[in-house]
């Protein structure tokens, strides 16, 4: 640390930011504090526990609370904070907008407000914003974790381009220094920050792309141990690569495009393109398809307070025959099939005979309501992709098959939530963005009502303070609600 910035507050004092007692001794932003008084005529006390007064800002604060952020403020960020910045940073003191609110007990835009005016007389106005941008930009609860990484990436970045083949990977840095610091989906938003900040702006996305991104793929090229090493630690040793290492390297693809085959150890095997096994951590469909289509049950059962039994069949649902035949005539490029579906052996995902939901008319109306949970065989006419067709006329029966549980759907006035993998509705959605989720699920049910009832007396709304838990292991609960619903 540098000599002249081993200690941000000379003359402070301890202060127990809480009760807003003691006095913080800057000489320079005392002084700087009673010119302004005088320049403007302020009717404040000047004294050793400077306050703001009748400043506008301060109006709605007590004597107490303008003690505690005065001093949290001039105590924390000193005489000089621009350039004692990682010194703040590092401070057990410093913390987001929303740790300091909640340490002094003070709302957030109170505080913003009150921090900038303080800023403004002790820093002067045109330095105000350099500061705030500085410490409270946007998402400033990582500023820590982000200090820290420009520090181990910048090492890295010097190497470049002389040195550039003893940079490690992106997934070396993460699974070592930059472990638990941030994803990997965080990792290039950073270095490109890192790069901007260091006058790269016109360069830095090539830069980037020179040490770990498509170029990086070119001079690391993925070998087949590479694959087999992480089929290996990704199932914890029951997966096995089925494609030969001799057949791998004969592809004439490029590595990350080609395809093999695995089989994940529970009874499955896939084609998968080496670049979404290894970038995008794409795994089993089939295990993948039992798990999302359980996590759209749950979140069916959860939103609609209701039970929903899985794998129902039309026969049991509506009493269709099992043996009834209806012919359904699919096309894909060009080519017709006709594919002969059994009607009353369709099955729904999920189904509920008896969902209740209050009208806007204060009447109660129930409805039929399924869940399908559509993958991506569903969608996916490249045979390569998609492990579970042979033939074109095996996906063909797949559309066929739900074409007509559409139309009979459509006729028994079922309600069906279809959530598709070829939208975006994939394992990682499901489990962590339930926000797009349920709001999907309450388009597609108000759409639904109207188009099969006539009427618009339902209309389901997001309530974004519940929580669902996507793997049933918890009840939903309200995190926190509107200040109407506590008055």
């Amino acid at each position: 640390m540098k000599k002249e910035n081993k200690k941000r507050n000379d003359n402070s004092q301890k202060r127990d930011y809480i009760s807003g007692e003691g006095y913080c001794g800057l000489q320079y932003s005392k002084s700087r504090y009673l010119d302004y008084c005088e320049e403007n005529d302020s009717n404040l006390f000047h004294s050793n526990n400077i306050n703001l007064g009748s400043h506008p800002s301060g109006s709605n604060l007590s004597e107490i609370e303008k003690q505690r952020i005065r001093n949290y403020v001039i105590d924390l960020l000193g005489n000089d904070p621009i350039n004692c910045y990682k010194d703040i940073i590092n401070d057990d003191k410093f913390g987001s907008l929303r740790s300091i609110s909640d340490r002094l007990r003070i709302s957030r835009p109170t505080l913003r407000r009150y921090i900038s005016t303080w800023l403004e007389i002790l820093y002067e106005k045109k330095e105000v914003d350099d500061i705030i941008k500085l410490f409270w930009q946007e998402k400033s609860a990582r500023q820590k974790e982000k200090i820290r990484f420009y520090e181990i990436i910048e090492k890295y970045i010097r190497l470049f381009p002389e040195r550039i083949s003893l940079i490690p990977t992106r997934n070396n840095l993460l699974g070592s220094e930059l472990r638990g610091i941030l994803s990997k989906n965080t990792f290039k938003p950073w270095v490109i920050d890192y790069l901007i900040q260091n006058n790269c702006l016109d360069e830095s996305y090539a830069i980037y792309d020179a040490i770990w991104g498509k170029n990086c793929a070119k001079r690391r090229k993925i070998e087949y141990d590479d694959i087999e090493d992480f089929v290996h630690q990704r199932s914890h040793g029951i997966a096995l690569v089925q494609t030969r290492k001799i057949d791998f390297e004969s592809m004439l693809e490029y590595p990350t495009d080609r395809y093999i085959e695995i089989s994940c150890g529970k009874g499955h095997k896939f084609p998968i393109r080496v670049r979404k096994l290894i970038y995008d951590y794409n795994w089993c469909p089939y295990c993948n398809e039992r798990l999302c289509e359980r996590m759209l049950g749950i979140y069916l059962g959860q939103f609609f307070k209701k039970d929903f039994e899985a794998q129902v069949t039309l026969n049991q649902t509506f009493g269709i025959d099992r043996e009834k035949v209806i012919v359904r005539t699919i096309e894909i490029e060009g080519v017709k099939y006709a594919i002969r579906v059994f009607a009353g052996q369709l099955r729904y995902d999920h189904f509920c005979p008896n969902v209740c939901v209050a009208g806007n008319n204060g009447v109660n109306y129930t409805f039929a309501v399924a869940g399908e949970y559509d993958g991506l065989y569903h969608d996916e006419g490249d045979l390569r992709r998609n492990p579970f067709c042979n033939s074109m006329g095996d996906f063909a029966s797949i559309k066929a098959r739900d074409s007509v549980k559409n139309e009979l759907s459509c006729e028994e006035k079922v309600i069906v939530i279809r959530l598709k993998e070829n939208n975006g509705f994939n394992q990682r959605k499901l489990m962590h963005n339930q926000k797009e989720v349920i709001q999907e699920i309450i388009m597609q049910f108000n759409e639904q009502v109207k188009d099969l009832f006539g009427f618009n007396d339902v209309r389901m709304k997001y309530d974004p303070y519940i929580r669902f838990d996507p793997l049933g292991v918890d009840e939903p609960h309200r995190i926190k609600g509107s200040l109407d619903d506590f008055l």
